[in-house]
């Protein structure tokens, strides 16, 4: 496997075809890269992840397959499993691969065709662009330009200003603690929750579908609350704003 001396956070750059990515960032001072054929008596497998190219310099880590271009990723399929410090910055693109990031990451880009991407943590920025693949982040304090055409987006706790835009997929913030959700959706449902301690200011329109306000008026801004715009624009995908279950720190 290739190990790398990374004392500070890198930036990786990683592409795939099908197959399953796995960064796990930890506090450690290397960077360790695994890449194996998903499935070791298929020949193509075997090829894809023998071919697969690991660079490192100056900061910055890329692995790839020996073509570039996604026309080329249709022979194997590989998992990829990388190692490295916590806060470095990532940019992922796959065809058809799953993607899990484990640990806080700073700034992180996803662009795929299918595939389902998980987040546990993000303190930067993060743009996800995907036709058909769904997206999970636990928690997100910074900046999120999501673009989908049926792909779905889940966000657990969000500080910062999110930009959404998909055609049929469903929208779900469980806590907006501050900052803004602007959603646009063609069919796609919209769930965005406000937990106390933060007042919401709304701006929802949707053409045949059912706005749900669970809000109060009692729950404008007090002295010292956090505050977030939400506002929604759907064709015909229902809408549904509430207070949170829980609190959220």
């Amino acid at each position: 496997m290739p190990t790398f001396p990374t004392p500070h956070p890198i930036a990786a750059n990683v592409q795939a075809g099908a197959g399953s990515i796995r960064l796990i960032a930890t506090d450690r001072d290397d960077t360790i890269v695994e890449v194996r054929p998903r499935d070791e008596s298929r020949a193509a497998d075997v090829r894809t992840a023998q071919q697969a190219r690991v660079d490192y310099a100056n900061g910055s880590l890329t692995v790839s397959p020996a073509k570039s271009g996604l026309l080329g990723y249709r022979t194997g399929a590989v998992d990829i499993d990388i190692q490295l410090p916590s806060h470095s910055r990532a940019r992922v693109a796959v065809a058809s691969a799953d993607v899990r990031a484990e640990g806080e990451f700073a700034d992180f880009g996803f662009d795929s065709a299918s595939g389902r991407l998980t987040i546990q943590s993000i303190s930067g920025t993060a743009r996800i662009a995907t036709a058909s693949g769904d997206a999970a982040i636990t928690d997100l304090d910074g900046d999120l330009r999501f673009q989908a055409a049926s792909g779905s987006l889940s966000v657990d706790r969000l500080r910062g200003h999110a930009k959404l835009q998909t055609a049929s997929g469903s929208v779900s913030v469980g806590a907006a603690v501050s900052g803004a959700v602007i959603a646009h959706t063609s069919s796609g449902d919209v769930e965005v929750a406000i937990p106390d301690g933060t007042a919401a200011q709304l701006d929802i329109m949707t053409g045949s579908g059912t706005v749900t306000n669970r809000m109060q008026p009692s729950d404008g801004p007090e002295q010292g609350d956090d505050t977030v715009l939400v506002q929604v624009r759907s064709g015909s995908g229902d809408v549904d704003v509430h207070r949170a279950l829980t609190a959220t720190a």
